[in-house]
């Protein structure tokens, strides 16, 4: 009898030390590095990015477009985008084998996360715009402006939470027309740039745009709630041990 109580508190105490101690690590979904290429990606006008092989944040290829303020275009922004179609003009798109479009909920995609870098000799934000519906489409789309600040002429991480409440959506009309769920359950185009403002000083200068490493992350379900989930059944078995060894003492 005292045999089946030390086991039946033995079980929790080794769960909970596991439970504890495991952590779950993100997995990957989608991953462009750019080591081998530009997969398809491209820039605002559709006439396509410049790929380097080396000198990425990790050393490795990357992708970059230049652009011209003073040449006029889309407002202060500079961007390069990811899609698996086209709207209007330009060549058929499908960058990185399509492994960015789809349902990022039904997926439970936790982060878009991304490296950038600039030449631009003051401070910038960058922002991303992704819309859908798949398999083409413009609208409905979302915007979020990331509060990480890209110094001059260093790689930086900027890295979104896939949540309606993260601070990167918290401006004005951040859904217009739309919902959350709308959006990100149908991506079909995803355009990472930044912005300049138009009154800076600087506006007329030449302005080069890096990215690198482009990454859809998930959080599985730790290997603790397996183990507790399982331990419980255990529990439940040393449970009943200890119920017919009490019922054949008595």
């Amino acid at each position: 009898m005292n045999t089946a109580k030390k086991t039946g508190l033995l079980v929790p105490i080794l769960l909970l030390g596991l439970a504890g101690t495991a952590q779950a690590a993100p997995i990957t979904l989608a991953l462009a590095t750019f080591d081998s290429g530009a997969e398809g990606w491209t820039n605002e006008p559709r006439t396509g990015v410049d790929w380097f092989a080396t000198g990425g944040f990790d050393g490795g290829g990357y992708i970059s477009s230049t652009r011209e303020f003073t040449n006029g275009g889309f407002g202060g922004t500079i961007a390069i985008r990811c899609e698996v179609t086209t709207s209007g003009t330009g060549s058929p798109q499908n960058c990185s084998d399509g492994d960015f479009r789809g349902d990022y909920i039904g997926n439970e995609v936790l982060t878009l996360s991304f490296w950038a870098r600039h030449n631009y000799e003051e401070d910038l934000q960058a922002f991303l715009r992704v819309s859908g519906p798949e398999p083409q489409g413009n609208f409905p789309a979302a915007v979020a402006i990331f509060p990480t600040i890209l110094e001059s002429n260093v790689w930086t991480e900027v890295v979104l939470t896939l949540n309606p409440n993260d601070p990167a959506f918290d401006h004005a009309a951040p859904f217009p027309l739309t919902t959350y769920d709308a959006v990100f359950s149908s991506i079909a185009r995803l355009q990472f740039g930044l912005y300049v403002d138009p009154t800076d000083p600087a506006f007329s200068q030449t302005i080069t745009f890096d990215l690198d490493n482009v990454r859809l992350t998930a959080v599985p379900i730790p290997a603790a709630v397996w183990l507790l989930a399982s331990g419980l059944g255990m529990l439940g078995f040393f449970g009943r041990k200890r119920k017919a060894a009490l019922a054949v003492s008595a």
